[in-house]
């Protein structure tokens, strides 16, 4: 792979639902995000809360998660994922040692399922590459 970039690519090329992605470390710093008309817009202060949320994961239905401005519920969580939704709008985060991935998609329930596979392919992918 040439660079960060390049897993973002992979990322988009898993579904036409997921409209912006990011990889962000876990202190929340960006290593990598779509740009453009597609630009992930999440401000550092929000990642890094974002990252935070990792910490104590099985709290986080109760409270939420805020991205881009948009405050999402939060139904579900697994020990590395998190699921959050707003109307048509939604978002998986999958942990890995040393990054968060991170794909904003729009649609509906039947889409998400290509996204969440999508991010845990490329979590996946990194936690075996020492990521």
């Amino acid at each position: 792979m040439a660079g960060w970039d390049d897993y973002i690519n992979i990322l988009l090329q898993k579904s036409s639902a997921i409209k912006r992605a990011a990889i962000i470390g876990t202190d929340g710093s960006i290593w990598a995000r779509t740009n453009d008309s597609g630009a992930f817009r999440a401000t550092d202060a929000e990642l890094k809360k974002f990252a935070a949320l990792f910490a104590n994961i099985n709290s986080v239905p109760g409270t939420g998660a805020d991205l881009e401005g948009v405050h999402y519920i939060v139904p579900r969580v697994e020990e590395k994922l998190i699921f959050g939704k707003k109307e048509q709008t939604g978002f998986f985060a999958a942990k890995t040692n040393q990054a968060i991935v991170i794909a904003m998609y729009e649609g509906d329930n039947a889409q998400s399922a290509a996204v969440r596979a999508g991010v845990e392919y490329l979590a996946s992918y990194l936690e075996s590459a020492g990521y």
